[in-house]
C-alpha cells in the first residue's frame, strides 16, 4: 500500500482518474472504486478495494517515468503519456519533430 500513500499527497491524481473514467479506460470494480475515490479520497476505501485500487488502476495507469528518456512524468502529463506508450511530452515532442 506504499504507492497508495504517495497519491494521497497528490491532489492532481484526481484529473487524471476522471479522465480515466470519462474515456472508458476503467470497467467493473475498478470503475466503481476509482469513482469513489474522485468523491471521497483514497480513505474512504476499504483494504480490499485499496488492493484493487492499487493494482487494477494506480498500476496499470500511472507512469512514472518516460519510456525513453527516463524523466518523471508529471500528473499533467501522465494522460498523454498513457497515450503515448510511456513517453512525455518533451520526448513526444522531439520524436514527431525528428521525425
Amino acid at each position: 500500500m506504499g504507492q497508495v500513500k504517495r497519491y494521497l499527497e497528490e491532489n492532481e491524481i484526481n484529473e487524471l482518474l476522471e479522465l480515466l473514467v470519462d474515456n472508458g479506460h476503467l470497467e467493473g470494480s475498478a470503475l466503481g472504486i476509482t469513482k469513489q475515490v474522485i468523491d471521497r479520497g483514497v480513505n474512504s476505501l476499504s483494504s480490499k478495494q485499496k488492493y484493487v485500487f492499487e493494482n487494477k488502476v494506480l498500476k496499470n495507469y500511472v507512469i512514472e517515468s518516460c519510456s525513453i528518456c527516463g524523466g518523471g512524468i508529471s500528473w499533467s502529463e501522465m494522460y498523454q503519456a498513457i497515450e503515448n506508450e510511456g513517453i512525455c511530452g518533451y520526448c513526444e515532442h522531439k520524436l514527431s519533430k525528428d521525425g
